[in-house]
């Protein structure tokens, strides 16, 4: 086994999975050149010294670390005189740090970043959305060595095809997206857009709260989404997938710890939402509350989210053979309605403040809440220029536009 493990740049967290099975980390600057896939107002501020002294924390363990630059998007910047250049200038300042390798979701970039590093190591992110072996193939044509799997990871059609044509495959496995997630696109669209210089980043992600709003119609669905329990590791390692994906760069150290020493254990017997992100509910809950004063519709729907507070898997009455179930089952061409798996499985294990899921009454009047667009508004920008990765990171590509408060 493999963990590959987000990094919140808090030394420490290096220091207590010491004795996992931790191989490596991966983060970046709040902002760069391309984005790395996470909006900037939820990252830690990090300057280059403090990468430097991360790095070199990690490698004194006898890990690695990766740098996300991992845009799905690049806003068409990319089509401006001297984008390549700024870009590879780059990635050969976080080479000088000591970033050991890059997640990237753009074949344009995997390309540049090979063709001019060609010995340095490349995974193609959750972002570039694999879910073919043909697709695998083509970006280990253009140098990439690993797939990241975060949607797909309950196909195993598709991981064995991958691992019988010989690509490495890492799994996501401590995310709650929905199964078949209709808002993922914009959802990606967004993060990579909002972690690039010249783009506002909003205060919060609209598609994780249309995503919210489908597990408050039913909260069941979590056990339908894209979770991996710590125990059914064992049936991704038996088709030959060894290395495990826990996200979550914006999450304090003990949480980090917390999760990798439960799939390094391979067994959590608690509260299985103790270790996921659940970001579609802790999100939009904390979100809302926080403006339900000055909106109206804000406050209705932290009223409706409040619903869900307390709300528990009990890890341990999961049946033993879950995975391998939903393995056995061609998920892609039923509906959960039709097989109704899942849905049993979280009627017995799921409760909120201690009551059967049964008990359950959904908000009434759960439409999509585009209402709410105007007050989710920009957040303030919290990253420095170092932070942001130098003056050069806005500068670099003549014409490209600075957001107030970013680097120059």
């Amino acid at each position: 086994m493999e963990i590959v493990l987000a990094s919140n740049f808090d030394d420490r967290l290096v220091a207590e999975t010491r004795d996992l099975p931790v191989s490596t980390f991966f983060g970046n600057y709040p902002r760069t050149l391309t984005g790395g896939g996470r909006p900037p107002a939820i990252l830690p501020p990090v300057d280059a010294e403090r990468f430097r002294r991360h790095l070199e924390v990690v490698h004194r363990a006898h890990r690695v670390f990766y740098a996300t630059i991992n845009s799905a998007d690049l806003g068409l910047h990319e089509y401006q005189p001297g984008f390549a250049e700024a870009f590879l200038k780059e990635v050969g300042d976080l080479l000088d740090l000591g970033v050991d390798g890059f997640v990237v979701a753009l074949p344009l970039l995997i390309e540049l970043l090979h063709r001019e590093h060609p010995s340095v190591p490349i995974s193609v992110s959750t972002f570039a959305r694999v879910r073919t072996v043909n697709q695998a193939e083509y970006f280990r044509s253009l140098g990439a060595e690993t797939i990241v799997l975060e949607e797909a990871n309950r196909d195993f059609a598709l991981l064995r095809g991958l691992v019988r044509h010989g690509h490495r495959v890492e799994v996501l496995v401590n995310q709650t997206c929905l199964s078949g997630c209709p808002f993922r696109a914009h959802h990606l669209t967004t993060s990579s857009l909002a972690a690039q210089p010249g783009t506002p980043c909003p205060a919060f992600e609209y598609p994780i709260l249309e995503c919210g709003l489908e597990y408050l119609r039913d909260p069941g669905r979590l056990l339908s989404s894209i979770l991996v329990r710590p125990e059914d590791l064992e049936v991704f390692e038996e088709v030959g997938v060894s290395r495990f994906k826990i996200s979550g760069r914006n999450k304090p150290t003990d949480w980090l710890v917390r999760s990798a020493r439960a799939y390094a254990a391979r067994s959590y017997p608690g509260n299985l939402l103790d270790i996921l992100s659940f970001v579609q509910v802790r999100g939009p809950r904390g979100f809302l509350a926080a403006r339900a004063d000055a909106s109206p519709e804000a406050a209705a729907y932290a009223e409706a989210f409040a619903a869900l507070e307390g709300l528990s898997i009990d890890n341990a009455q999961i049946p033993k053979g879950f995975l391998r179930r939903i393995a056995a089952t061609d998920c892609e061409r039923l509906s959960c309605a039709e097989c109704g798996y899942c849905g049993g499985v979280a009627a017995r294990t799921m409760r909120i403040r201690g009551q059967p899921l049964r008990a359950y009454t959904p908000p009434p009047g759960l439409r999509a809440p585009a209402g709410l667009l105007p007050i989710i508004g920009s957040a303030p920008d919290r990253t420095t220029p170092a932070a942001s990765g130098g003056p050069s990171v806005a500068a670099a590509v003549p014409g490209r536009a600075t957001a107030a408060g970013s680097a120059p």
